[in-house]
């Protein structure tokens, strides 16, 4: 069995679309894939400076200087999925959450520093 290695936040990777999407659909997410890795670079980066701290999506945008109108929420998504940033939880079933800009509540996620991934 290979040892898992954690993907690099340049992945070549085509753009992340449904295998059932329209060619525009597909045509727009490969197009856009080198964005999103330049915005996870730049949000893993918030979350690093905050830790040990942490930050729900919206903020980790903000201190990134990305637009709250971009997908800065998936690409925090894909950091989660990739381990370097983590839900913070209460309990078992409750994760910590904060008010954003609108007043709704957002999940909170922190930096795990890469000795303890």
């Amino acid at each position: 069995m290979e040892p898992m290695q954690q993907p690099s936040l340049f992945d070549p990777r085509k753009g992340r679309h449904k295998k059932n999407d329209w060619a525009t659909s597909v045509a727009a997410a490969e197009k856009i894939a080198y964005k999103a890795g330049t915005q996870k670079y730049h949000l893993l980066n918030a979350f690093q400076k905050a830790y040990p701290n942490d930050l729900t999506d919206e903020q980790a945008a903000e201190a990134a200087y990305i637009s709250l109108t971009s997908e800065y929420s998936k690409r925090c998504g894909e950091l989660r999925e990739d381990g370097v940033i983590s839900v913070v939880w209460i309990d078992e079933d409750t994760p910590k959450t904060r008010a954003g800009a609108a007043g709704m509540q957002r999940i909170v996620s922190i930096y795990i520093p890469e000795d303890e991934r």
